[in-house]
């Protein structure tokens, strides 16, 4: 509250108007196609931030020194200014350095280390992201930042021959996140926006090493290398996850390891997994979706939708499976999760809310 607000909360106290503690103000939010439009306005003002700097300033990119140096220099001038009390115009000014900033420090990261150590290179770039992450204070450039550090962080793996761990991993993550959301508050919007990165990220992350079209991709270009890994496992590592959420969820509300519902429950994962074994993704997007049922999040259970139909249209679409096997597979998994369902609806007594009169 503002002294002004707080001189007139006093008056009307010492009046005998008003009692209590004084009220506090929330500040108006912007409409969110005020906020898209201003969006896009930072980050197309980065650009050319980025073109000036780069045709001004050119010795600046042709040394990996001075490029790092004003890199960081860039996001240190973003920091301060979204440090700033909130305001749309000093918000996306604020995005708009920090993401010239972060091109010019992993482009003088790629100069230096690419035709040395490409792995080095991504690692170093994934935890440069995620130091960003945690450290600016601004939601927009968390959800970014923490994007930006699954991708380094997955094609580094992909580069040292384990590409299918790493959506197990950032699920676990995810879901470790989203379970302990309201158990820092004073740390809520943070883990939120990072949250909403890993989530975020694992969507076309998972198609992409399904495929394994990253490995593909770097492969063409680096000398070959055996797979630590196979897709089977990265997928029992989502299954154990999706396990983890389920049990995670039961303890919440109560119901022992024991008890039947608890079965019922775990039964129903267990079907989902298996089937999930061959149409890889899906346990990923019930994992998403079951958050957000469990956090009463819109936001989550959209994308955990989307994410399902992401998995289910880029499994159809495959070249390396018959139709006719992966008409079988779908056929079984929509028939798992009608059982499922069944199961959960003639076992788990449904609680009536009180309603009032």
């Amino acid at each position: 509250m503002s002294v002004q607000n707080e001189q007139l909360w006093t008056c009307l106290l010492q009046a005998a108007v008003v009692e209590g503690e004084s009220p506090e103000y929330e500040t108006l939010d912007s409409p969110w196609y005020v906020k898209v439009l201003l969006a896009f306005s930072g980050w197309l003002a980065a650009l050319f931030l980025l073109g000036f700097v780069g045709i001004g300033f050119e010795f600046i990119i042709d040394n990996n020194a001075a490029a790092f140096i004003a890199g960081v220099v860039m996001i240190g001038i973003a920091f301060s200014i979204l440090r700033l009390p909130k305001n749309e115009f000093f918000e996306h000014l604020g995005l708009a350095v920090s993401l010239a900033g972060q091109a010019l420090v992993i482009w003088s990261i790629f100069d230096s280390l690419e035709h040395q150590n490409t792995e080095a290179a991504w690692l170093l770039i994934a935890v440069f992201q995620l130091t960003l992450a945690i450290t600016i204070p601004n939601f927009v450039h968390r959800v970014f930042s923490s994007f930006s550090s699954v991708i380094g962080f997955s094609i580094a793996l992909v580069s040292f021959g384990a590409p299918y761990i790493i959506s197990g991993v950032v699920l676990f993550i995810t879901a470790y996140l989203w379970l302990n959301e309201f158990r820092y508050p004073q740390h809520i919007r943070k883990i939120q926006a990072i949250a909403y990165g890993l989530v975020l990220a694992l969507i076309p992350l998972k198609n992409t090493t399904h495929g394994y079209s990253i490995d593909t991709f770097w492969r063409s270009s680096n000398e070959p290398a055996e797979l630590l890994f196979q897709a089977w496992m990265g997928e029992a590592l989502t299954a154990a996850v999706l396990f983890y959420v389920v049990w995670q969820l039961l303890r919440r509300h109560g119901q022992a390891i024991s008890s039947y519902q608890a079965v019922i429950s775990l039964l129903a994962a267990f079907i989902l997994s298996a089937v999930s074994m061959e149409a890889q993704g899906i346990t990923i997007g019930v994992v998403i979706l079951l958050l957000g049922f469990a956090n009463s999040n819109r936001v989550l259970l959209g994308l955990g939708i989307v994410s399902i139909l992401f998995y289910i249209s880029s499994y159809y679409y495959q070249l390396d499976t018959s139709l006719l096997s992966k008409s079988a597979t779908l056929l079984t998994l929509g028939l798992s999760l009608l059982i499922s369902r069944w199961l959960v609806l003639r076992f788990i007594p449904q609680v009536k809310e009180p309603t009032n009169v």
